[in-house]
């Protein structure tokens, strides 16, 4: 059987996917803790709230600064699994260093450090698991979908078990959940160097920039990254939205698990869905699905609606997460999938960090109302994907947009 680079199927590692999903799950169990109780150890160490967003959006800003270039070095390394488990070893130092320090500053260098070598490592493990969608056939979706599950674990589970808890056990197991990324790193399936098995178009040793510099390819990254970002709102204020209208924190913690339940329906079926749809109308259905969201969020309706609104989580998030994802398989060779994934991570990371930084002056300005400012980020997002769609790929020989791969 051929792949899409013409070359025969190689046979996979042993038990590949479930490896790279048991790795998968330990990132999102600590990010699942992270998320919600960070915040809390933030503010139990005496921090302003204008000191907790600075700290909170830091990891985007170095995300944008330097994990493109991680990711790319990926590319030139024996095995991509080397750089991974060097980053999660480097990353358990760091955030070992909370255990010691205090006030904003000190916090805020151990949190730059962490962001540096936390961040690349979910894009490098991605790029691992799309060589093997190219190499062995394997299904991202379900690889991808225990890492979401055990999101929704943490979320809930993290709750009830700090629940009658002091702050500093928060802290412990936040630093214990990444320890435990690092004890399973070295599990990842180890397959050489990524090879290049495509026709060369002129990007054989490109950078993240230099992707960047290709029209159809920064079409679909930006169109993703916008659409991705225009969750800040909700994922700063939904819980504020929902209480406000009366809703017990048990039925808003319901609401959240939905959405991501709907998220890992979507992945589970992602091999039946994608051949009827394709990567790019993929992202266009995820857009449509936020557009309706955001559109349809600011009308107080009954808890049965929201609960159908946040069940189109599979679609802003999943279908736009899914179809970026094959869009990099289908069109960048494999040797430069680190600095595909860096640079979609670069273009990520800016969009929401501006989505996060104005969601607040949004929601202060407009109210529940600021989900309509979403709603036409995510059809500007459509239309960028509408014009990556008409830009053909072509050869870098022959003039007009150059293309990723052939």
């Amino acid at each position: 059987m051929a792949n899409g680079d013409g070359a025969a199927r190689q046979v996979a590692p042993y038990a590949f996917g479930a490896r790279i999903s048991l790795v998968y799950s330990a990132i999102f169990f600590h990010i699942g803790l992270y998320l919600p109780y960070f915040p809390l150890w933030l503010k139990a160490q005496g921090l302003s709230a204008t000191q907790i967003s600075i700290i909170l959006s830091l990891p985007l800003v170095v995300r944008v600064l330097v994990a493109g270039q991680i990711t790319a070095y990926a590319d030139r390394a024996k095995d991509r699994v080397d750089v991974a488990i060097t980053l999660y070893a480097a990353t358990t130092l760091a955030a070992a260093a909370y255990l010691f320090v205090d006030g904003f500053w000190p916090i805020f260098a151990v949190t730059a450090v962490y962001a540096v070598f936390f961040n690349p490592v979910v894009p490098v493990i991605d790029s691992l698991t799309l060589s093997g969608v190219r190499r062995f056939g394997v299904d991202y979706g379900r690889i991808r979908l225990w890492g979401s599950l055990v999101f929704v674990v943490a979320n809930l589970g993290g709750g009830l078990i700090l629940a009658d808890r002091d702050v500093e056990t928060v802290l412990r197991v936040l630093v214990a959940s990444v320890f435990l990324g690092a004890f399973v790193s070295p599990f990842l399936p180890r397959i050489g160097r990524p090879r290049n098995a495509t026709t060369p178009t002129g990007f054989g040793d490109a950078t993240t920039w230099q992707l960047l510099a290709n029209r159809r390819f920064l079409l679909v990254m930006l169109a993703s990254g916008m659409l991705q970002a225009s969750h800040a709102l909700i994922y700063g204020f939904g819980s504020i939205y929902w209480e406000s209208l009366g809703f017990s924190g048990t039925v808003i913690g319901a609401l959240w698990a939905v959405g991501v339940v709907a998220e890992i329906a979507l992945f589970q079926f992602s091999r039946a869905v994608l051949p009827r749809t394709g990567a790019l109308a993929l992202i266009v259905i995820g857009g449509i699905g936020a557009v309706v969201r955001w559109t349809l969020m600011p009308l107080g309706l009954p808890l049965a609606g929201f609960f159908a609104l946040q069940c189109l989580h599979g679609l802003s998030f999943g279908a736009v997460h899914l179809g970026t994802m094959h869009f990099l398989a289908d069109t960048v060779a494999e040797e430069r999938m680190g600095a595909a994934q860096g640079a979609s991570f670069v273009l990520g990371g800016m969009a929401m960090a501006i989505a996060v930084f104005f969601s607040g002056p949004i929601y202060a300005a407009f109210g529940v109302n600021g989900f309509l400012v979403m709603a036409v980020a995510s059809g500007v997002a459509l239309v960028l994907v509408g014009a990556a769609m008409r830009a053909q790929p072509h050869n870098s020989r022959s003039g007009g947009d150059t293309a990723v791969s052939e």
